[in-house]
């Protein structure tokens, strides 16, 4: 949800819930603005969220609940929301050049259409912990940014670049000329994430929650890759299955730190 503040110079978003409002505030370059507490709210850690807001000069306003409520747009605001400016996408440039320092190789997630913003948060939080450069999402037929997407990203939508293109499959093209190889999640057959190297620069394809990957995304795929099952049932949770994936592929490619053990 977009609000717009006072002056009208500017729009704003809305972040709410106390472990997401606290990771923001926990980072150097909070996007914060300001704190907005519904009247009645108490608690350790809304102690800790004024301390730290307190220590950043950001300003803190009491309201009613039900003001709350109409500001977020939704009663699970646990009491408390966060002001930010609009989320700004990027740009698969900006994608590309965030490769964390602990990693071996770029890895981009692109998702094909996922539409329940839990899902999308969380696939966000885990590309997040997991070292991925970024994520790319379609502009049409999938969930985007909301003030929902980051509080399920727990604030990670607000550290890692999220780009937004009109088009996936030139995308991917696009990756391929620049020495990716694309690894499409494919529940339904492929090569076990176990068994595959993922020594180069990569990006991994996810599917839609309801029919996973779309045929032309799906052939232009280099390789399709599938998550061994004990279990007889067809597929994972897309978020569960992007974080398996991920952690597999990053264990191939953490970089050892350096010096001596001690």
């Amino acid at each position: 949800m977009t609000l717009s503040i006072a002056d009208g110079r500017r729009s704003m978003e809305a972040v709410y819930g106390v472990n997401p409002i606290k990771i923001l505030l926990s980072r150097d370059a909070t996007p914060l603005k300001k704190i907005i507490i519904a009247e009645g709210r108490s608690g350790p850690p809304l102690q800790e969220i004024l301390a730290l807001a307190g220590q950043k000069n950001i300003p803190v306003e009491w309201v009613p609940r039900r003001r709350l409520d109409q500001l977020v747009d939704r009663t699970d605001h646990q009491g408390i929301a966060g002001l930010c400016d609009a989320f700004v996408y990027a740009d698969l440039e900006d994608v590309l050049k965030n490769r964390s320092p602990r990693v071996s190789r770029d890895l981009v997630l692109i998702l094909d259409g996922i539409l329940d913003p839990q899902n999308l948060g969380s696939v966000i939080r885990s590309a997040y912990c997991l070292g991925a450069n970024g994520v790319v999402i379609p502009s049409d037929r999938s969930a985007s940014v909301t003030p929902a997407v980051l509080k399920a990203s727990a604030g990670s939508a607000r550290h890692l670049p999220i780009a937004r293109v009109t088009n996936l499959s030139r995308t991917m093209d696009e990756l391929k000329n620049r020495g990716f190889w694309i690894y499409g999640a494919d529940a339904r057959g492929g090569k076990s994430i176990r068994e595959q190297e993922f020594s180069e620069p990569a990006a991994l394809v996810l599917g839609s929650e309801f029919r996973g990957l779309r045929p032309l995304i799906r052939r232009k795929c280099d390789f399709l890759i599938s998550i061994p099952m004990a279990g007889d049932f067809d597929s994972l949770n897309v978020a569960v299955a992007a974080g398996i994936i991920q952690y597999e592929i990053l264990l191939q490619r953490l970089v050892k730190p350096s010096g001596p053990r001690l």
